[in-house]
């Protein structure tokens, strides 16, 4: 009728052009910043970064239970691509720990 429950066409969904904010640290041990406006700035790109992380985390989180609930006692062998992914995505230590994920990009690691 109306295509309302259509699913969208892919090529729909434009292609993001943003780039990240370069990683600015401190760059002082104690005090201001040498750049505070970039500093501010990294600081929000990898709050952002965070926040994808965990919604994408919760996306596969669906997916699986979805599938559990879709396929019952076969899950084990039917639901196998969306564990492995939901796992791989929860075993990430950047996730899990965003202090050491600081780190590394501070370090350019």
């Amino acid at each position: 009728m109306s295509g309302m429950y259509d699913q969208p066409p892919s090529s729909d969904v434009p292609e993001s052009s943003m780039s990240a904010y370069p990683s600015v640290g401190r760059g002082r041990p104690m005090g201001r910043a040498v750049d505070p406006v970039g500093f501010l700035n990294a600081g929000e790109q990898r709050a952002r970064e965070m926040q994808v992380e965990i919604e994408t985390v919760k996306l596969l989180r669906q997916d699986v239970i979805s599938c559990y609930r879709k396929e019952g006692v076969n899950h084990y062998q039917n639901c196998r691509e969306y564990v492995d992914a939901y796992v791989a995505a929860i075993s990430d230590p950047d996730l899990l720990n965003p202090k050491q994920r600081q780190g590394r990009i501070e370090k350019g690691g």
